[in-house]
């Protein structure tokens, strides 16, 4: 399939990494997509959609920071232009702020609106993604899910508001986006590992050459990442088993002193025959060269924010073999007694938590409690943890082959070059559907393009005493010149808050127009004047709010 109009991003500086932020996954993944999409997806220029023209210019400082030398064309959401000629918009998030909503001033079957998931797990993005429902979605539009667990959780959101809706208003129909499965992408090459990098992290952390280095990544938080605990039982098992120098190289950052404490004093009290050394991953030297120092990678998440998890694909793309829990998007990314090991996993049936569930939604429990009662209940099977890593220690060739195996997985299937071509093409699926299908959502009037965009002086319009017409008379009371309306506009709030419905030389203008002619109906000023009537009325009502003009023949309210 050819593609049809080149999409666009919709780019948000704290969607991507940069001085000052803290480090985390989203971040990391809108980065690289970033990164990917100047790299993959072609074109003769970058299209990208901001929520304002300032955001605008650090979109473009950004890619050109990157190196892109294309020109850039971006487009707001906020304005009077639209955003409707890029095909497909590519969200950071699962929801599409409100651009939905924006879409109904143009043609709702001009554009595509595509999110992506992270995690989906906070109040914040399930509130999201129901209201989501509520908006003029169309089923041209998409929110790509990362894993096929993921989409699980999406659809069965999507299909209780959707229940929802039939129960309570007897819809008939409630429009979705598609849920198509594209994995996230890494810049495979980044990883790739190197004998000087192995040399100079086994000497900076003193690893020794027979030593066998398991190492991990990610944030140290317990119930946001991963509770360490089964792996530091795991890992002692192995080290006693083994007889042989076994270092944990734990390396990423803490976002709460406490956690970073916990980790501490777990490895020191469950796997004291390990040397345990927690890392500082952002580090830049560390985030490039800490890969080609291991000799196998873990993880062990056992919480439900985690949705797909990058860090085995780029463990994997370094040529490590991988030993994760068999969990949501772990099951799409490893190839278990290919690429690696699967640890099987086990948590509750359903129906057993409506006491956690209502705890959550009330606001009992906040998002790391929620958490953490559930991930209370989620369990890794730590013998088989500790089989999967006796058999990779004891067996060193075994080690190499997952490890070429896992790379070689990883540039055919999750390097952006085989990633955003999926991009491309999805943006080309939703354009045979808009083609196809009707809009489900039309304008609600001329004036109410939505139920939050309404014309105020419709929606107050009982408010005043009276409303102007173009037979209602102007007189003139006394001139206004540039000097007393800038006078004028020290006291009134219009350089203050930098909003003036009329320009400066139009007021006065039309002012002149009122003077010239002394008493005149507001259609013979248009006259005069050359301009709309919403304008001339709008100016004329200025004049009078401060004695310029006098206007009589008002039509009663």
């Amino acid at each position: 399939m050819s593609q049809k109009t080149p999409p666009a991003i919709f780019f948000h500086a704290d969607a991507v990494e940069s001085e000052g932020k803290d480090i985390v996954g989203r971040r990391s993944a809108g980065q690289s997509f970033l990164k990917g999409f100047l790299a993959h997806a072609g074109g003769d220029h970058v299209s990208a959609v901001t929520q304002t023209k300032p955001a605008a210019k650090v979109f473009e400082d950004t890619v050109r920071a990157m190196g892109e030398t294309r020109p850039v064309k971006v487009q707001t959401l906020r304005g009077q232009n639209g955003f409707s000629d890029t095909g497909a918009v590519f969200f950071p998030g699962p929801g599409y702020l409100d651009a939905a909503w924006r879409r109904q001033r143009f043609d709702p079957a001009s554009v595509s609106l595509v999110g992506i998931t992270h995690t989906v797990s906070t109040r914040r993005v399930i509130e999201s993604m129901h209201t989501l429902l509520a908006e003029p979605v169309e089923p041209w539009d998409a929110i790509i899910c990362t894993s096929r667990a993921v989409k699980s959780v999406v659809q069965q959101q999507m299909d209780l508001e959707a229940e929802y809706y039939r129960a309570r208003f007897g819809a008939t129909r409630v429009p979705m986006p598609q849920l198509p499965l594209i994995p996230l992408g890494i810049h495979a090459d980044d990883f790739a590992r190197t004998d000087t990098g192995r040399a100079a992290m086994r000497a900076r952390f003193n690893a020794p050459d027979d030593a066998i280095v398991i190492m991990t990544m990610g944030r140290f938080t317990s119930v946001e990442k991963a509770n360490p605990a089964p792996m530091f039982i795991a890992l002692e098992q192995v080290a006693k088993a083994t007889g042989k120098p076994v270092h944990l190289w734990m390396v990423g950052w803490a976002s709460r002193r406490d956690e970073e404490a916990m980790h501490r004093k777990g490895a020191a009290a469950l796997c004291p025959s390990v040397t345990a050394q927690m890392i500082d991953g952002r580090d830049a030297d560390v985030r490039r060269d800490i890969w080609s120092g291991a000799d196998i990678f873990t993880l062990p998440v056992d919480n439900i924010q985690e949705t797909f998890g990058l860090v085995p694909v780029e463990a994997m793309a370094a040529g490590l073999p991988v030993v994760m829990p068999d969990w949501n998007g772990f099951r799409d990314t490893v190839l278990h007694d290919e690429t690696g090991y699967l640890i099987p996993t086990a948590m509750p049936s359903a129906g057993a938590g409506p006491i956690i569930a209502q705890r959550f939604a009330d606001g009992t429990d906040d998002y790391l409690r929620y958490l953490s009662i559930v991930q209370q209940q989620t369990m890794i099977d730590v013998p088989a943890y500790r089989d999967a890593f006796l058999a990779l220690i004891e067996d060193p060739e075994k080690r190499r082959e997952m490890g070429d195996a896992g790379r070689l997985h990883v540039q055919t299937t999750f390097d952006w070059k085989a990633v955003i071509p999926q991009y491309l093409a999805l943006a080309d699926e939703l354009a045979d559907i808009r083609e196809r299908t009707k809009p489900s959502t039309t304008r609600l009037s001329p004036t109410a393009i939505s139920p939050i965009e309404v014309d105020p002086f419709m929606l107050y319009q009982r408010y005043p005493t009276a409303h102007p017409t173009t037979k209602t008379v102007a007189t003139h009371k006394r001139a206004l010149d540039v000097a007393g309306l800038t006078a004028l506009d020290a006291v009134n709030g219009r350089v203050m808050y930098g909003r003036r419905i009329v320009p400066d030389a139009t007021l006065l203008k039309i002012g002149d127009a009122v003077a010239a002619a002394k008493v005149a109906p507001v259609s013979q000023i248009v006259k005069d004047v050359g301009l709309r009537n919403g304008i001339v009325l709008a100016a004329l009502l200025f004049l009078a709010k401060f004695d310029y003009v006098e206007l009589s023949g008002l039509e009663p309210n």
